[in-house]
């Protein structure tokens, strides 16, 4: 403030001077103001010092606060880059997770198109191939009881002798479960039986039974009907006879020319009957296993239907497997035809033989060997 009014005051006083003579001219700096002078610029360079100094101090302040916002923001920045980095890499790991997480999902729907039991192995194998593997079981365990039950049921079975008054009795007694009316009317049977003459129609063969059924029996009966009583034993010590070696020799030509049929009748029978068999217990028949796998695919039955309905959903592979399993059934099923048809070959075969017996063309051709042997014999002499 003093060295303010002092520069006011060396002012005023240079203006009055001014107005003096212009002859004369003062120095430019009297005396009388030269502290004012001297004051004043001590003070103003003091001030000017003094900002200089306070605007030094907040350079300095402002530009460390600077420093630390950018340090600041250059670690924000480096942070959030970070964070930006490992949200991408999650992201993208996230997007390639789910992108295998669906290729996968993708191979296991083919997969279950493809080979599952619903779309691509055709209609129900869990329970189809059961079926199959139990008929497949089933007809290779009967081709070996046929041959036991020739055996053991037929009473005339071939090789088998017995006496024919005790068969006669035990076929009459076996007979009383099937007696018809006029039989108990003539005084034969005591009582109608539970299936009045089942014992004596081949159709009785065809009709799917079990064992242990009163029905199985009467198959059983019709093949002794049939086959008849068996052939008369040798007595004892007649063995080495001339005549013995003839019965043996007669007996074993009948059972030969009856052995076609009899194996035929026991096919029959056994196809349509649930018996016990050494490899395992009895079963629905045979015959009842193929009628229900054809009728799965002919038609006229509710299996049929969902059949269709199932095929309509399956894949190609599983329609391909289906037509499989169609020409599979086909096949067996001509199995069976070629093998009914040997049996058949071997009967037409059994009949002439017969007919040349009864021809008295095997005598002949007897008759002709032995004059071949003895005209040899006589070459080979002379």
């Amino acid at each position: 403030m003093r060295s303010a009014a002092f520069v006011i005051a060396g002012l005023a006083l240079a203006g009055q001077l001014s107005t003096a003579s212009a002859a004369y001219c003062p120095p430019y700096i009297v005396p009388p103001v030269q502290a004012a002078f001297t004051a004043s610029q001590t003070t103003i360079t003091a001030s000017i010092q003094a900002m200089d100094a306070a605007f030094q101090a907040s350079l300095e302040w402002n530009s460390s606060r600077l420093i630390s916002a950018i340090a600041v923001l250059a670690s924000q920045k480096a942070v959030g880059a970070n964070q930006m980095v490992q949200a991408v890499a999650n992201a993208t790991q996230s997007t390639a997770s789910a992108i295998k997480g669906l290729q996968g999902y993708a191979r296991t729907k083919q997969a279950r198109l493809e080979y599952s039991d619903w779309f691509g192995q055709g209609f129900r194998p869990c329970k189809v191939q059961p079926e199959r593997m139990m008929i497949t079981n089933r007809d290779s365990a009967l081709a070996e009881e046929r041959r036991l039950r020739v055996q053991s049921e037929v009473m005339a079975a071939p090789g088998r002798y017995g006496d024919r008054l005790q068969a006669q009795q035990q076929l009459i007694r076996d007979h009383a479960d099937f007696c018809t009316p006029d039989e108990v009317a003539s005084g034969l049977c005591a009582r109608v039986g539970e299936f009045p003459g089942a014992d004596l129609t081949v159709a009785t063969l065809f009709e799917p039974t079990m064992e242990e059924e009163t029905l199985y029996k009467a198959k059983v009966n019709f093949v002794n009907n049939v086959v008849g009583l068996p052939d008369q034993p040798l007595p004892a010590g007649a063995e080495k006879q001339v005549s013995s070696d003839a019965y043996a020799l007669a007996k074993a030509q009948k059972d030969a020319i009856l052995s076609p049929a009899l194996a035929s009748f026991k096919e029959i029978q056994l196809d349509n009957s649930g018996v016990r068999t050494s490899h395992g217990g009895a079963s629905t028949p045979l015959s009842v296993q193929f009628e229900a796998q054809v009728k799965r695919y002919a038609g006229d039955s509710q299996e049929y239907d969902n059949w269709v309905r199932v095929l309509g959903a399956q894949k190609q592979r599983g329609v391909l497997i289906e037509l499989l399993k169609v020409k599979a059934l086909d096949l067996a099923i001509q199995e069976r035809q070629y093998r009914q048809y040997e049996r058949m070959e071997a009967q037409l075969a059994a009949l002439v033989a017969l007919e040349a017996r009864r021809s008295g063309a095997d005598v002949r051709a007897a008759q002709a060997a032995e004059a071949a042997r003895r005209q040899n014999m006589s070459r080979s002499i002379q």
